[in-house]
């Protein structure tokens, strides 16, 4: 099994890149790395049921948010997928503020290969995109 850890940098504050993370408008996308169109339904309540849909309402993984932490640590734990392969696997973004720069962290698994190798290309996209709307939110927003 492997697990996937991605980090970058992010010229912006943390609470643009948690904006980014939770707000379901940005969160389409930055997700749409994976698939476009796929937006994510939770009550962003810890314990709270979690799913990812496509178009049309295919779900795509589920399961439960089991940290929510603002401007620090989000994580979904993922029980429950369709498809042939049933796989339980974590997703946490993690966010270390610097000022006005931010650190953050992704870490998914464990993962099969198969799904290791099919999920690295899209979450480097969506960091890469989460990282473009922070940043750009940041320069709307900060003072003069």
């Amino acid at each position: 099994m492997n697990t996937l850890k991605l980090a970058l940098e992010i010229d912006a504050p943390a609470h643009e890149v948690w904006r980014v993370l939770t707000d379901g408008e940005l969160i389409r996308e930055w997700a749409s790395a994976y698939a476009e169109g796929l937006a994510i339904h939770t009550n962003w309540k810890v314990g709270g049921k979690v799913s990812w849909r496509a178009p049309g309402g295919a779900v795509r993984a589920c399961g439960r948010l089991t940290d929510f932490q603002p401007d620090e640590r989000l994580r979904f734990d993922y029980d429950e997928s369709p498809g042939a392969a049933h796989r339980n696997f974590s997703e946490t973004f993690e966010i270390k503020a610097g000022g006005r720069r931010t650190r953050l962290s992704m870490t998914t698994g464990p993962l099969d290969a198969a799904t290791f190798e099919a999920l690295t290309v899209p979450a480097r996209r969506a960091m890469e995109e989460i990282r473009s709307l922070a940043e750009e939110s940041a320069q709307i927003h900060r003072p003069r």
